[in-house]
């Protein structure tokens, strides 16, 4: 698929109202009091639509996969900007991977 073509898929699917009751379960299960919410796929939606050959809206509501509850998870909308840019990263160097370990550990403490 291409891009152009993906965006416009996951803008589709992402103003269902199938996302929405996805969405609107993923917060409710989390029961975060978060000031912006928003939910991410734990395995990133591009490769829920490839491993599945979704290739339109109608093909994206009968994936059982897509609309898995286990998949969601309420994070803020700073932390999905983050996600998105890291999961597109064609590659992370072991460094890298360290010190975000690193990074994470020693903000644990502020949370």
């Amino acid at each position: 698929m291409k891009p152009k073509q993906f965006k416009k898929l996951c803008g589709q699917i992402r103003r269902s109202q199938k996302y929405l009751k996805w969405k609107q379960e993923v917060l409710e299960r989390d029961g975060l009091n978060l000031k912006s919410p928003n939910v991410h796929h734990l395995k990133p939606l591009r490769q829920i639509l490839i491993d599945n050959s979704i290739q339109t809206l109608a093909d994206a509501k009968k994936c059982k996969e897509l609309w898995y509850i286990s998949n969601g998870q309420t994070i803020t909308r700073g932390e999905h900007r983050i996600l998105s840019l890291l999961e597109r990263m064609k590659s992370i160097t072991p460094g890298f991977e360290q010190f975000l370990v690193e990074f994470l550990e020693k903000h644990k403490k502020y949370n």
